[in-house]
């Protein structure tokens, strides 16, 4: 790493966009909100995609919904490899060497593509035993099978479009990355009701109308990067594979990628047990699930957030700021979501039956939520924990902490309780599994990183 103070030969001279000054909620809000409001039109895209589909019916739903979580697992392997990229980005940017930000840009997009790679290939012979092993019934299994298929080709363009985001995130360019985060979702508002509805393609018709939107915006963000108007620049030379840039890539974003990983696999495995409930039960948590996510996406954005100021702040010589900002953020977003949990509790019916209004789906729903809102605050400190490890490049604990919780605890009482008390059992070892989380996560990230609350400044 630079020395501290001391500017790497033909770095730049200015501040990384005064992110390592001053207060620490301002710039950690002003780089949150641009992001959030990327996640709050791809959640918007998402939910009217499920309200779509619910209006096929409910077996269309609970087909998305098995076929989204099996899919779920692939994408966060994509999102964990680039939080490498944006750990590298935005330490180079605080140590001011848009050179070397730039050749972590490059480096983040070849493991990108090859990541994409492997996963389509993978879309020749996975889906179809997946879906049998998952247990799906007849009339779910097959349109599950055709969207994960299409979702799987899809990450040759999904999986590029978390590297570049992600990248720009790091750079502190909030306004570039919200105009990339949106054209997918707005393209997928447009393109959602023709595939699904006006070529009749159902479930499938809404996996084409994604990956043709995650295509676009992909195109969109290497157009603007190419414009040279961010912090990030498109170089021949930043794409000739380097190894100790892969290396450090890959150190941070493989382990991230597990962590999501875990998280995603045990929801994949809660699915699995669900489907031995019937349709009813798997529309519900669909459906709930959708609900939950509305809370999740700032929580994202405000934890993509915390990662690229650590970074910058620990580049420039400032693990104060950093420590700072880890916990500020953590703070914030669980007052958000303990203030959110109380409506959702009140509302749960009426939420759930926005997506599908099944008087049993709705019932089954409101138990659900009502469960997992007594998670919220400490899911909150999971969330924003855990981008504040990858945004100091240290995503190992982050990963076991994640192992600990949600598949030595979670899968293990999920089948205990659902064997003796129904669904609720299992929705009872989900919300105990993230109170779990974030109770390991703020004891050891303070453990950790502690040294840093009386470092001197840079």
């Amino acid at each position: 790493m630079t020395p501290r103070n001391r500017r790497p030969p033909g770095a730049e001279t200015r501040r990384p966009g005064g992110l390592t000054e001053g207060g620490i909620v301002r710039p950690l809000l002003g780089l949150a909100l641009p992001f959030a409001l990327g996640s709050a039109l791809h959640l918007l895209s998402t939910t009217i995609n499920r309200a779509w589909v619910g209006r096929v019916g409910t077996e269309a739903l609970a087909a998305l919904g098995v076929a989204s979580q099996a899919l779920m697992v692939l994408i966060v392997c994509a999102m964990g490899m680039a939080i490498g990229t944006l750990a590298g980005v935005a330490r180079s940017t605080g140590e001011r060497d848009p050179a070397q930000a730039a050749r972590y840009f490059g480096q983040g997009l070849n493991v990108a593509l090859l990541t994409g790679a492997v996963i389509a290939l993978s879309a020749a012979f996975l889906p179809a035993p997946l879906m049998a092993w998952m247990g799906a019934p007849g009339d779910v299994a097959g349109p599950a099978t055709g969207y994960l298929r299409i979702g799987m080709i899809g990450m040759l363009v999904q999986a590029p479009l978390f590297a570049v985001t992600y990248a720009l995130q790091g750079a502190g360019e909030a306004r570039a990355s919200v105009r990339i985060s949106a054209v997918a979702p707005v393209a997928n508002l447009a393109l959602d009701p023709l595939f699904i509805f006006g070529f009749g393609w159902g479930v499938p018709g809404a996996a084409v109308a994604s990956v043709l939107s995650s295509a676009l915006g992909l195109a969109t963000g290497l157009w603007i990067i190419s414009r040279g108007r961010t912090g990030l620049r498109l170089e021949r030379d930043a794409f000739r594979p380097r190894a100790a840039i892969l290396g450090r890539i890959i150190a941070v974003g493989f382990p991230g990628s597990l962590e999501h990983v875990v998280r995603t696999v045990a929801g994949f495995l809660l699915v699995v047990l669900l489907t031995g409930f019937g349709p009813a039960v798997l529309s519900a948590y669909t459906s709930a699930n959708m609900i939950t996510m509305t809370l999740i996406f700032p929580g994202v954005a405000l934890g993509q957030a915390t990662a690229a100021l650590i970074g910058q702040n620990l580049g420039a010589g400032r693990p104060d700021r950093a420590w700072r900002t880890a916990w500020a953020s953590a703070g914030l977003y669980a007052a958000f979501m303990t203030a959110l949990g109380v409506l959702i509790w009140w509302f749960a019916g009426p939420l759930v039956g926005f997506f599908d209004g099944n008087p049993v789906v709705v019932d089954e729903g409101r138990r659900l939520l009502q469960i997992m809102v007594l998670c919220f605050p400490l899911l909150g400190v999971a969330l924003t924990l855990s981008r504040a490890f990858a945004g100091a490049g240290s995503t190992v604990p982050a990963m076991v902490v994640a192992a600990i919780a949600h598949l030595l605890v979670q899968i293990p009482l999920a089948r205990f309780l659902s064997a003796r008390f129904g669904p609720p059992g299992a929705y009872w070892a989900m919300a105990a599994a993230f109170m779990l989380h974030g109770v390991l996560s703020g004891g050891l990230f303070f453990h950790r990183f502690r040294r840093w609350r009386a470092a001197p400044a840079g």
